[in-house]
C-alpha cells in the first residue's frame, strides 16, 4: 500500500498473540480519506494478483501464469517465505507476510507502545495512537480521550507523556511550541535551555527573533540568543511529515468530502465516496487454483500456501473496504437524525451536543473506530458547504459561532454587552453565563462592547 498505511504489522500483546489481520486492515482502511483510499486500492491491485477490479477486469489469470509467478518466487533460495513453504518445513503461512513492509506513523508508534503495554492500558494507547494526525500532532482533545476510555485526565496525561517519549521526536504534541520543546529534551547546552524556556513561556520572542530581549532576560550575549533561535529553526515542526505519501510529493488533501448529504423532494440521500467493495472481487482463477491444490500431494503444499495467502489477503481487503463504507454510512445516518437541522441549513444554532463516545455507543462500534473514521475528514452538507467532522463534536463551537453571528448584525453605535448576548442566546435555547460569553469572545479574538464602540 501507499507509504504511511502499509498492511505489515507485528504488534504483539503481553500474551504474545498476533493482531488479527481483519482488525488491522479494517482499522487502517478506516482512517484513510477517499483520495488516499483510491491510492491504496490501486497499490493493492498491483501487489495482489488475486484481487481484481470487476468493472475493468480483463481476461482471468490463467493457471500457467499463476504457476509461473510461483516458480519465480521459488527461485529466491534465500527468501524466508520460500524456506517456510518448503514441503518438509512448516506449511503454516500468514498472508500478512506478503504485504508491503512500509510502516505508517501509527505502525511505528504501536510498535513502541503496545508491545509491552499492560493489558488494562492497551485501549488507551490504541486510541491515543489513532488520534495522532498525519503531521504527528494529537488531533483529539485529551479530555475527550479520557472520557472515551473512562480514565482520569491524570492517567490520560501520563499515557500521552509516554507517547511523546516515542520516536519521531515531537510526536503527540498538541501545538507547535510543545512539539519543538519535546525535541529539545536531553539537550543540556545553554542555547537549548534558553530555547526550551522561550518555547514554554515566551514564544513571541522566537517568532520575532528578539535577540536583545532574550539577552536581557537571561543575561547572555545577543550571539547566544541568536544561537538559541538557530537551534529552534533546525527542528522539525511536523514530525509526521517524514511519512508522506509517495508519487505526488505531498500528502493527499482531505478537503474532499467523504460523505455527501443531499436533501431531495423524496427525502435525504447519503453518498459515501470512494470505490465500493462491490467493484472488487477475488480472482476466479486463483480461487479455482486453490481448490484444485487443496489436499494434493505434499510437494504441492508450497504452491497451495502461496495461492491461499493471496486469496485470503484479497478477501480480507474487500471485507475491510465494505466495513469502512458501512461504518461511514451508519455515522451519516445518525448525523441526519441528530444534526439534521445543521446539515440542511448550515446554521450552527441547530447543532446538538454530541461526542465521539456517544456516537460510538449509539451505532454500536468501538470509540476508536469513530476516531479513525472521522479524524481529519470532511462532509458536504445540503448547502454544498464542506465542513470538518470535528464540527459535530465541538460542544463550544455552537455558542461561539452564534456569538459571531449576533455581533455581525449588531448596531455599531450601540454594541451589545456580554450579558445581553447571553440573554439572546438563552432565547435560542443556549444557556451560558456572561463570563462564558466573554471567554468565547477572547477565544475568537472579538472585542468587548466598549472597544467595539470605540473602534
Amino acid at each position: 500500500m501507499a507509504k504511511g498505511y502499509s498492511f505489515r504489522q507485528d504488534v504483539r500483546t503481553g500474551l504474545n498473540t498476533k493482531l488479527d489481520p481483519r482488525i488491522l486492515v479494517g482499522s487502517q482502511l478506516m482512517q484513510l480519506g477517499s483520495l488516499e483510499l483510491e491510492s491504496a486500492i490501486e497499490t493493492e491491485l498491483a501487489e495482489n494478483p488475486a484481487l481484481e477490479r470487476i468493472s475493468e477486469s480483463e481476461e482471468p489469470v490463467s493457471q500457467e501464469e499463476i504457476l509461473a509467478k510461483l516458480n519465480r518466487d521459488a527461485d529466491i533460495s534465500h527468501d524466508y517465505e520460500n524456506y517456510r513453504s518448503r514441503p518438509d518445513g512448516d506449511d503454516t503461512l500468514d498472508w500478512l507476510d506478503f504485504a508491503s513492509s512500509r510502516d505508517s506513523l501509527q505502525d511505528v508508534l504501536a510498535g513502541q507502545l503496545l508491545a509491552d503495554a499492560p493489558p488494562a492500558e492497551v485501549e488507551l494507547y490504541e486510541i491515543l495512537i489513532g488520534a495522532v494526525n498525519e503531521r504527528g500532532y494529537l488531533g483529539v482533545p485529551l479530555e475527550e480521550i479520557a472520557l472515551q476510555t473512562n480514565v482520569s485526565l491524570e492517567e490520560a496525561e501520563a499515557a500521552l507523556q509516554r507517547l511523546q517519549a516515542c520516536e519521531p521526536a515531537g510526536v503527540g504534541a498538541r501545538n507547535v511550541a510543545e512539539c519543538l520543546y519535546l525535541q529539545l529534551r536531553g539537550d543540556d547546552s545553554l542555547e537549548a535551555k534558553i530555547a526550551r524556556s522561550l518555547l514554554k513561556n515566551n514564544m513571541d520572542y522566537i517568532v520575532h527573533r528578539n535577540a536583545k530581549a532574550v539577552a536581557r532576560q537571561f543575561s547572555v550575549t545577543p550571539q547566544l540568543a541568536e544561537a538559541a533561535f538557530e537551534l529552534v529553526s533546525s527542528l522539525t515542526p511536523y514530525p509526521g511529515d517524514e511519512y508522506e505519501y509517495t508519487g505526488s510529493g505531498s500528502k493527499p488533501s482531505r478537503a474532499q468530502a467523504e460523505i455527501v448529504f443531499d436533501h431531495t423532494p423524496s427525502g435525504w440521500e447519503i453518498t459515501v465516496r470512494g470505490i465500493r467493495a462491490a467493484d472488487l472481487r477475488v480472482s476466479r482463477a486463483y480461487s479455482e487454483q486453490m481448490a484444485a491444490l487443496k489436499g494434493k500431494h505434499k510437494i504441492q503444499k508450497a504452491e497451495y500456501a502461496h495461492v491461499k495467502a493471496f486469496v485470503q489477503r484479497a478477501e480480507v481487503f474487500i471485507s475491510a473496504l465494505e466495513q469502512r463504507a458501512q461504518t461511514l454510512l451508519k455515522i451519516a445516518d445518525h448525523l441526519i437524525r441528530t444534526q439534521g437541522g445543521f446539515i440542511q441549513t448550515g446554521q450552527f444554532k441547530f447543532l446538538n451536543d454530541l461526542t465521539r463516545l456517544k456516537l460510538a455507543r449509539e451505532i454500536g462500534v468501538h470509540e476508536s473506530t469513530i476516531s479513525r473514521a472521522t479524524m481529519e475528514k470532511c462532509v458536504q452538507i445540503a448547502t454544498g458547504e464542506i465542513v470538518s467532522f470535528d464540527i459535530f463534536f465541538d460542544s463550544s463551537l455552537k455558542a461561539s459561532k452564534m456569538i459571531e453571528e449576533i455581533l455581525q448584525y449588531e448596531n455599531p453605535n450601540s454594541p451589545l454587552s456580554d450579558a445581553r448576548i447571553a440573554q439572546m442566546l438563552e432565547a435560542e435555547g443556549v444557556t451560558i453565563a456572561r463570563r462564558t460569553v466573554n471567554k468565547y469572545r477572547d477565544k475568537t479574538r472579538l472585542l468587548s462592547s466598549r472597544k467595539r464602540k470605540s473602534a
